[in-house]
């Protein structure tokens, strides 16, 4: 079968249903959306899996970091998932094939691609999702990001002030989509170099 011939008959089967009406199921989709995207901006600073040496390059790898932990405090928020700040997440070496942060990339992309697979199912099949195992890959997700930060060097604690002043300075209290689109570049940039206050 050609191409031109396959187009018709495959969209015979296309689901034209959106059972995304619940704020809830907008917000994890948002997560997963917005997790895969800052992702994809931290393995632009990769090489044959290996992160390209140079400060900037770092600096952005810790920023985005910081916009992935953002995205996943919507999933902790909405499904009122709770760590305990100490606990310990050496488990996350025996569960996934981590030899280099870059594995541990490709390990939180495979976890993000089953919820989204859960999110999918639910918004155009109208499936129930197993709130249990969304819960287990946002809770996976944010381990092998911490993970992932402390193979690099990076303190989350401090990534995520940084974070909070740098939306702070471009949306004040509350987001605004004027604010998201003319941002000042500037200010954040300093913000970002500088640290927390």
């Amino acid at each position: 079968m050609k191409w031109n011939e396959y187009l018709p008959l495959a969209e015979k089967t296309l689901s034209t249903q959106f059972n995304c009406t619940e704020e809830s199921n907008q917000k994890l989709l948002h997560s997963c959306i917005g997790s895969l995207t800052e992702i994809q901006e931290i393995l632009e600073n990769y090489e044959n899996g290996l992160l390209i040496t140079d400060s900037n390059k770092q600096g952005s790898v810790a920023e985005e970091s910081a916009d992935i932990f953002w995205y996943l405090s919507i999933l902790f928020r909405e499904l009122n998932i709770q760590i305990i700040e100490k606990e310990e997440h050496s488990f996350i070496l025996d569960k996934f094939n981590v030899n280099r942060p870059f594995d541990l990339l490709l390990e939180f992309i495979k976890e993000n691609l089953k919820l989204l697979d859960i999110l999918k199912k639910k918004i155009y099949y109208n499936k129930d999702m197993n709130i249990e195992v969304v819960k287990k890959l946002s809770i996976n997700m944010f381990y092998l990001l911490n993970y992932y930060c402390e193979k690099n060097n990076t303190n989350v604690s401090d990534i995520l002030d940084k974070n909070i002043n740098k939306l702070k300075a471009r949306y004040g209290e509350k987001f605004s989509s004027e604010r998201a689109i003319n941002r000042d570049l500037e200010t954040e940039r300093e913000i970002l170099e500088k640290g927390s206050n």
